[in-house]
């Protein structure tokens, strides 16, 4: 069954709940300026590089019950 183009692009809370507004062109370039990245500066990033920057923002507050240590770095990358 195909969906809706307003179900493929519905922005969802943590408790999934839907929002009733989509992601459109305004609510993109509100989130870049709440972000400090300038109408300039959008051309030299792509919607990936963006989108990535946006979700490490709102991850910014995240607390993790279990910290890596230095140990830990060097068993995965040596």
């Amino acid at each position: 069954m195909a969906r809706k183009r307003s179900e493929l692009f519905c922005i969802k809370k943590k408790d999934k709940h839907k929002i009733d507004r989509g992601f459109n062109t305004a609510l993109f370039l509100l989130r870049c300026i709440q972000v400090g990245i300038s109408l300039s500066e959008l051309h030299l990033l792509t919607m990936g590089m963006v989108t990535d920057i946006l979700t490490e923002n709102a991850n910014d507050g995240a607390e993790y019950d279990l910290q890596p240590t230095q140990e830990d770095f060097d068993h995965v990358f040596n």
